[in-house]
């Protein structure tokens, strides 16, 4: 249990979902239970009309699809909770969570006034911030400074953000825009060190499974449904990490630079 001050009643674990999306649920349960065993947290998954039979899960039906921001406001307005700890059904826990670190976030987030935390490096925050977490701030400039990784929410400023009939790429888009009004700070971790460490961002991108978390899954033993959905060729998930490799970063940041000098 925690030291701090922070009561988990406050706060809960929301998994944004929809029925189109069910075949990624097994998977998640599974690993969630196997790295996250001992959550603190209540735990609701937002579907439309399919329910899951696991332990500790409450289902959120909304009916009929009505895009991320509809869904997240009808969710949001049968929960009591004041932080929201936020998941999508495609994160997939590769390492185990751990409980003081998620309760030293929450204390951090009720001293400092954190609207937002996210909890992967996605992108990474680009002003220090000295804090015992690593937390860095997300400036109100900051490109993606709203994104639906896994992520703390003050209640309030999420529903703030929400924009009925928006999808997920709008409130990332429109969101971090409306975000660069908000008062309350917003932090993130480096992408080196996350609070929650799950496959690459996503398991599912485009509506077809990326095969890395097809291969995380069978390391694990996890048998996943394919028949619904395609999966993605390996080439591009290569270039990607290639190019994202600290020496391919320094260059196109050095060639940057000279193009700068010679303009």
């Amino acid at each position: 249990m925690s030291t701090t001050s922070v009561d988990p009643q406050h706060t809960c674990l929301l998994i944004s979902s929809c029925d189109a999306y069910s075949d990624a649920w097994a998977p998640f349960f599974t690993l969630l239970n196997r790295y996250w065993p001992d959550c603190p947290f209540q735990t609701y998954l937002i579907s439309n009309k399919q329910t899951v039979n696991v332990k500790g899960v409450h289902c959120i039906p909304t009916g009929q699809d009505a895009k991320w921001a509809s869904n997240m406001l009808q969710a949001l307005d049968v929960l009591p909770h004041a932080q929201i700890l936020y998941f999508q059904e495609d994160y997939f826990l590769q390492k185990p969570v751990n409980n003081a670190t998620i309760f030293r976030m929450l204390q951090f987030a009720h001293d400092s006034g954190a609207g937002y935390i996210r909890l992967t490096g996605a992108p990474d925050p680009d002003v220090p911030h000295d804090n015992p977490l690593g937390l860095g701030l997300l400036s109100p400039d900051l490109k993606f400074r709203v994104s639906l990784q896994a992520s703390l929410w003050q209640r309030q400023t999420l529903l703030d953000l929400l924009v009925p009939g928006e999808s997920g790429w709008d409130m990332e888009i429109a969101g971090t825009v409306r975000a660069r009004q908000f008062k309350a700070p917003f932090f993130g971790v480096h992408r080196r060190k996350p609070i929650i460490d799950y496959y690459e961002a996503t398991g599912i991108l485009k509506g077809k499974w990326v095969p890395g978390a097809l291969r995380l899954c069978r390391r694990e033993g996890i048998e996943v449904d394919t028949s619904q959905r395609e999966i993605h060729g390996e080439w591009p998930f290569i270039v990607k990490r290639f190019r994202n490799t600290p020496v391919v970063k320094a260059c196109r940041t050095w060639f940057k630079r000279m193009r700068g000098k010679a303009a």
